[in-house]
């Protein structure tokens, strides 16, 4: 019976130090520890967003090297375009002034028949001067364009009286003041273009006045 007491006792004393040495709120702050560092919280990813950011300002900036090449492409493009315009013109104006001085020999003496082509295409190249600065200027020219239609159609008229009666002539007299209309309308575009400013730049510029 002593030595069963004796169990007991040693039993109830092992059960008490056991119970002593267990602390359940330690246990659970071991478990949320554990259970955190298998599973790492996901690290800020400011990095990347500061990267994508200034990837995108190095896109936008005016004076990126993409952009001063692409500007140059099409100042070239605008050059070419502008060229090609005026040797056509050259070349209408030369036409039409050989035709306009034939039809006016019939009628004029040859001294006075020279200089007569430049009644109609004097007040063109007026009205094509103004039309230019006008739009240099950004202003209307409604009155020019008036004077420069005006001398276009007085041109075809006088070029196609002096033609034979067929459709064929007619259209190669008649052509030559309406290649010169349409050459400087171009001319007109190119100049408006490269002096407007593009929607994109006139952006940017009204936003660094803002930071500014």
């Amino acid at each position: 019976m002593d030595r069963i007491h004796d169990e007991d006792a040693l039993s109830d004393y092992e059960f008490s130090t056991l119970e002593m040495q267990w602390d359940p709120v330690e246990e659970l702050a071991q478990m949320l520890s554990g259970a955190s560092a298998a599973n790492p919280a996901p690290a800020p990813q400011h990095g990347r967003s500061s990267h994508r950011k200034n990837r995108r300002r190095i896109r936008t900036e005016p004076g990126a090297p993409g952009d001063n090449q692409r500007s140059a492409h099409v100042t070239l493009l605008i050059a070419t375009i502008s060229v090609c315009a005026i040797c056509m013109l050259g070349w209408s104006f030369s036409y039409s002034y050989v035709q306009l001085r034939a039809t006016a020999s019939s009628v004029l003496p040859m001294r006075l028949a020279r200089w007569w082509p430049l009644t109609v295409y004097g007040p063109w190249l007026v009205a094509a001067l103004s039309i230019l600065r006008a739009t240099v200027q950004s202003r209307s020219s409604r009155r020019s364009w008036g004077v420069l239609l005006g001398a276009s159609a007085m041109a075809v008229a006088l070029c196609v009286s002096h033609a034979q009666h067929s459709p064929l002539a007619l259209i190669i007299f008649g052509i030559p003041p309406i290649t010169a209309l349409v050459c400087f309308w171009e001319i007109v575009g190119q100049v408006s273009s490269k002096v407007t400013r593009p929607r994109h730049a006139a952006h940017s510029r009204r936003n660094d006045v803002l930071r500014g």
